[in-house]
């Protein structure tokens, strides 16, 4: 199949409600270069009609036995024919210029494979989006050791050349992906550009239960590859969050056990407050990033734990 040079697929995977992934859509169709956009491909897990308007480069593909994200990706882009992929979530609304700065920016330095933009609050975001924002803008124009996949721009040939997205995980498949694809050159952030995460975490309570779903599979994304040094502060912090929780347990029958349960509790969480705080796009208040960072390792702490099942083997059934 030959490639449409220049052109760009847009792949979206989606499951449940079409609200976001309307204004998603609608994003894509404005972006003020609509030559370049070749199809919009959505594979959704409904097994019902996907209510969103009809549109001439629009095309809905039905995987309801999709077992993952990534393989809902990597059915995307097998039915596109362009030159250039883009990897969207389906809760994004993408700036004007997107499409043509991504491109630009691709275009001028060679060396780089994938290229992805600053996330952008939303008009009257609560706090804890905000954080997140602080949190998805600390590498921004600049190499980047991996990239979220909420929006990526790559050619196809790389995406062929790491084999696609990892269909055996259910979360961390951004960081396997882009850190493959990093190997053979620049992972890349840009200012110049951004992107609003319609589904953005909007209160403590939804950010403890997406950061335990989103921590079950990282034990499990660590086989099969070498795991870098940078990786392992936020592989062994869960442990110790389990650890502190433990000794806090213990403290109810040996009571010296407390202060140095509630130490060694805080201390990641005053640490990574101040690393945050002290950054100079931040403009949360010090006492917001403690609550958030507590919720924060909590919930890896209880999503590391949950995800040990994953390890085990399997009964097979004759």
């Amino acid at each position: 199949m030959s490639m449409l040079a220049g052109k760009v697929d847009f792949v979206i995977p989606h499951m449940g409600r079409p609200e976001m992934l309307v204004t998603t859509i609608e994003s894509i169709l404005a972006q003020n270069c609509p030559e370049r956009v070749h199809q919009i491909l959505v594979v959704t897990k409904n097994s019902e009609p996907l209510v969103v308007p009809a549109h001439p480069k629009l095309t809905i593909l039905y995987r309801p036995d999709a077992t993952s994200i990534s393989e809902q990706r990597n059915v995307g882009a097998s039915y596109g024919q362009s030159e250039w992929l883009a990897f969207l979530d389906a809760d994004i609304q993408l700036a004007p210029d997107w499409l043509a700065t991504c491109l630009k920016l691709m275009q001028e330095q060679p060396t780089r494979v994938v290229l992805t933009a600053m996330q952008k609050d939303a008009q009257g975001a609560p706090v804890t989006e905000r954080i997140r924002t602080v949190l998805c803008n600390t590498k921004v124009d600049t190499v980047a050791a991996y990239l979220p996949g909420c929006n990526l721009l790559l050619r196809r040939s790389s995406h062929q050349d790491v084999g696609g997205f990892p269909e055996h995980l259910q979360t961390c498949e951004d960081s396997y992906y882009t850190e493959r694809l990093g190997q053979a050159g620049e992972l890349y952030c840009t200012s110049q550009t951004y992107y609003i995460h319609l589904g953005e975490d909007k209160s403590f309570a939804q950010s403890f239960k997406k950061e335990i779903w989103r921590s079950e599979y990282n034990l499990k994304s660590l086989s099969g590859r070498k795991v870098p040094l940078r990786e392992w502060p936020s592989i062994l912090l869960p442990f110790w969050v389990l650890l502190a929780l433990l000794a806090m347990l213990l403290s109810s029958l040996v009571p010296s056990l407390f202060l140095p349960a509630v130490a060694l509790l805080m201390l990641p969480v005053l640490l990574y407050s101040l690393r945050l705080y002290r950054l100079p796009h931040n403009t949360v208040a010090f006492h917001y990033l403690l609550l958030f960072y507590t919720v924060y390792f909590a919930a890896r702490a209880v999503g590391t734990l949950a995800g040990v099942r994953f390890l085990l083997p399997r009964k097979t059934t004759l």
